[in-house]
C-alpha cells in the first residue's frame, strides 16, 4: 500500500517513551496528518476510517488525561500521609461529636479509611478535621 509506505518513510524517528507500546497524542496527530498529506487524491480515505482514526485519538487523549489525573492524585495522596504524619507522638484535642467535650490525647497512629484520614488517640478514630489543637509532649526525664 503506498500510502502506508509513505506515512512511514515521512515520520522520521519515533522518539522513545517509558513503554514503547504507547503512543502519545503528539505522535498520533502526525502519522494522522502525514497520512492525509500523503493519501492518493483519486482515493481518498474512506468516512468510516477517518472516524475509526478519530475516535482512536478520543481514546488515546482520554487515557492520557486519566493517567494524569491519577499520578496528581497519588502524589496528592502521598504529601497528605506525609503531613498528617508530623502529628505522630503530639497531643492533640478535640471535640467528640458524642458528648460535645473536648477530650485529648497523644497520636499514636494514621488510618485511612473511605478517602478520609484519621487520627489514632486512645484507641479512638479521631477525624483529622476534628483536632481544634496539638501541642508537642513535654519531655520526659529519664
Amino acid at each position: 500500500m503506498p500510502t502506508i509506505n509513505s506515512v512511514k518513510m515521512s515520520t522520521g524517528t519515533i522518539q522513545q517513551t517509558q513503554n514503547q507500546n504507547q503512543m502519545d497524542k503528539d505522535l498520533f496527530l502526525k502519522i494522522l496528518t502525514t497520512q492525509l498529506r500523503n493519501q492518493d487524491p483519486t482515493q481518498p480515505m474512506e468516512d468510516r476510517e477517518m472516524i475509526a482514526q478519530m475516535a482512536q485519538f478520543s481514546q488515546l487523549e482520554q487515557i492520557t488525561n486519566l493517567n494524569q489525573v491519577f499520578t496528581q492524585f497519588m502524589s496528592s495522596q502521598q504529601v497528605d500521609l506525609s503531613r498528617y504524619s508530623t502529628m505522630m507522638n503530639k497531643e492533640v484535642s478535640w471535640i467528640d461529636e458524642v458528648n460535645g467535650q473536648i477530650e485529648s490525647g497523644v497520636v499514636t497512629g494514621i488510618i485511612k479509611k473511605d478517602n478520609q484520614f484519621f487520627y489514632q488517640v486512645n484507641e479512638e478514630e479521631i477525624p483529622v478535621g476534628n483536632i481544634i489543637s496539638a501541642k508537642n509532649m513535654p519531655l520526659q526525664n529519664e
